[in-house]
Formats: C-alpha cells, sequence, structure tokens
C-alpha cells in the first residue's frame, strides 16, 4: 500500500492506513459499502484524556494479516502517542460469528501477548459482513490541526465518487461551548452519474465539484456554480499488464481548467497555483518523486500555460504554481490503481478541451513511472 510522507504525525499516518484498508475491504465487496470514520476528542474539562477513533466498513471480513502492515508504524510511534493497541471487531459475509480481537503491535513478535481473541458473538440468523477497528490516541495540542487534516482528507476521497462506497466522517468535540460536529456535504450538481458510470467520469465529475468549490471548502462559489458547462476538460487512461509490478494497473488523469476572466466576484480570480490530487488504489496518497518530475517537465507553455515551478510539500502533495495565469484556474488529479481484468497497455480515452491541452503524452509519461 502507498505510505503517507514521512513528514506526517504519527496520528495522519496511522488514519491514513487504517482507512486505506477499510476501502479496499470495500473494494472487493460485491456490495455497496459504507465507510465511516468516527473522532471523539475529550471535553476541555478532561485533561489529558485519550482521542477515540474508530474506522468501520460494511466491506468484506478482514484478514488479521492486514495489520502486520502497522507493525512499522507502531514501532516509530512514541509509546506516549500510541500504546499500540488496536480493538478489531471482523466479520465475513458467510460467517455465523462476529469475532473479536485485541491486537498489541507494540510487543514483540514473539510475545504470546501480542495478539489475543476476545469473546465471539452471534448473528442469529442476519446477514452482514464488515470491521471495526477502534484505538486511543494522545490528545495532541495540534488537535484542531489534525481534524482539518481529516476532513480534508475524507472530501479528497469523495472527489472519486466509488461506485460502491458512501462515507461518513463523525468528529465529536466537546467544549464549554458546547459540542461540535462535522458532517460532509455529498451533494453534486451533476446529475448524469449512475450505477454505469465508468470511473473516469465519475472523477470528471468529482473533481468538478472540487473546482467548483474551490478544493475542499465547504461553500461553493456563487459566481462558479452557474457556469458548469463552462469548465473545460482534459482526461488520458492508461493501462498494463506487461510488467509484473505493475500488472493490471491503471492510471486515470482529469485537468479542470475553469475560466475566471468574466468571473469578477470570484475570490479565486487569478488563482497562481494548483494542488495535485494524487491517489492510489482510490484513497489520497503522496505523490512519487519521477510522477512529480513528469509534472514539472511537461511543455505547459504549448498549451497556454506558463509553469513558474512547483514543490512537494511536507505531506507529499505536488504544487504547482503557474505565472501570470489571468484567464483560468487549473485542477489536476491522478489516480493509479489495480483493476479486476488484465489488459494490453494502450490509451483507451482521451479528449483535448483544456484550452488545447494534450494529455496523452503526460498520462503515458506517469503511467511509465511505475516499475
Amino acid at each position: 500500500m502507498p505510505s503517507p510522507s514521512s513528514a506526517s504525525s504519527p496520528h495522519r499516518k496511522l488514519l491514513h492506513s487504517l482507512i486505506y484498508w477499510a476501502v479496499q475491504r470495500c473494494r472487493m465487496s460485491e456490495s455497496p459499502c459504507r465507510l465511516t470514520v468516527s473522532l471523539k476528542s475529550p471535553s476541555e474539562l478532561a485533561g489529558p484524556s485519550p482521542l477515540r477513533v474508530s474506522v468501520s466498513d460494511t466491506g468484506v471480513g478482514s484478514k488479521l494479516e492486514e495489520f502486520l502492515e502497522l507493525d512499522a508504524l507502531a514501532r516509530e510511534t512514541p509509546a506516549e502517542k500510541w500504546d499500540g493497541t488496536l480493538l478489531i471487531t471482523t466479520t465475513g459475509i458467510n460467517d455465523k460469528a462476529i469475532y473479536h480481537y485485541q491486537f498489541n503491535l507494540q510487543e514483540d513478535i514473539s510475545s504470546s501477548a501480542r495478539f489475543s481473541k476476545l469473546a465471539t458473538t452471534y448473528k442469529n440468523y442476519t446477514t452482514f459482513s464488515g470491521t471495526e477497528v477502534c484505538l486511543c490516541l494522545s490528545n495532541e495540542a495540534d488537535l484542531g490541526e489534525f481534524i482539518l487534516w481529516l476532513v480534508d482528507f475524507v472530501r479528497k476521497i469523495l472527489v472519486l465518487k466509488a461506485a460502491n462506497l458512501a462515507i461518513e466522517l463523525a468528529i465529536e468535540q466537546p467544549s464549554s461551548a458546547g459540542s461540535r460536529n462535522v458532517c460532509l456535504p455529498c451533494d453534486s450538481d451533476d446529475a448524469h452519474i449512475s450505477i454505469t458510470t465508468s470511473s473516469i467520469e465519475r472523477l470528471v465529475s468529482g473533481l468538478k465539484d472540487y473546482a467548483l468549490s474551490h478544493g475542499n471548502t465547504c461553500e461553493k462559489c456563487d459566481a462558479c456554480c452557474m457556469n458548469r458547462d463552462r469548465l473545460k476538460i482534459g482526461t488520458g487512461t492508461a493501462k498494463n499488464v506487461g510488467r509484473r509490478k505493475s500488472k493490471g494497473l491503471l492510471v486515470e488523469a482529469v485537468i479542470v481548467v475553469a475560466p475566471t476572466a468574466s468571473d469578477l466576484s470570484c475570490w479565486m480570480v487569478n488563482c497562481s497555483s494548483t494542488q495535485v490530487l494524487h491517489f492510489e488504489d482510490f484513497v489520497p496518497s503522496p505523490i512519487s518523486q519521477s510522477s512529480f518530475s513528469v509534472l514539472m517537465s511537461m511543455d505547459w507553455q504549448s498549451y497556454g500555460f506558463k509553469l513558474k515551478g512547483g514543490f512537494m510539500d511536507d505531506e507529499g502533495n505536488a504544487v504547482l504554481q503557474w505565472d501570470n495565469l489571468t484567464f483560468a484556474r487549473v485542477d489536476i488529479a491522478v489516480h493509479t490503481y489495480h483493476g479486476v481484468y488484465p489488459l494490453i497497455l494502450c490509451i483507451f480515452s482521451f479528449s483535448s478541451g483544456c484550452f488545447g491541452v494534450d494529455i496523452y503524452h503526460w498520462v503515458f509519461q506517469v503511467f511509465s513511472c511505475y516499475p
């Protein structure tokens, strides 16, 4: 699985991993799934009480081996930040029982205390599957920043509009002024999404919504909402099974250009930078250095854009900076994931509506970065 940036806090890397595996379990399910991330912080009067986190899904039951992927993260996380304990509840669709485990990743691998099975409960003739992982984290001083990151992370997942996945984020933060809850609106102006809509079309729709809300802000801009049809779209897709490590790998890229010259009331007029949304296996992920190099080396000027520079931030996000971009705002998303069916390397989807931006070669180069 993709690894979050090493500069990320332990809390962020841990949540990234747990959400990643929950999404993959939902992808393996043949039924619509719900993923719920719940975070409950202690009240201001509770002192150093822990931050309680739950990640649950209704996908296929989990395999305990999945959680061994967290070994390295547990070793690098100070015990005062997280004691390494996971409480896991899981069941498969054909299981009659619901299994409960306590997993301590801070224990030595040979220790018998590392893994313990708790009391089993039973379904009473009902049929369902799913997994819930609960843990307690230290109540960090930067809790507000952590919550903002989590909200932003989940909103980015919504950009993909995965066909069988609904996402809930529940944050309860009691304070002297009362409890504060966060909910994410999932509404869209696009009425053309159906169960048969392809993943690239879903990404186009999601990136349009993202562009119209100016990137993960809660409220859409009145000046832009009326101009959805004016958005210029470029898309490209590549598939391959020729190399063992990239067997079944798909790369999908979308560019949305929003003309802004006439939208003088829009606060994003003449925006000079673009944060590239990068996803791996339906989860936001740091971009690789090789893919970032492709973005930086692309001949943007031949398409009407002048690249001033770019950088990768501490979270592994790519940011492109434009020079004299007075006519438009640019949003870019790249999604790499492993598909179900093996196909020959090809570019099967292509359009060039982005002020002449031909992204055929760009997608091909991004694809070639994967071993």
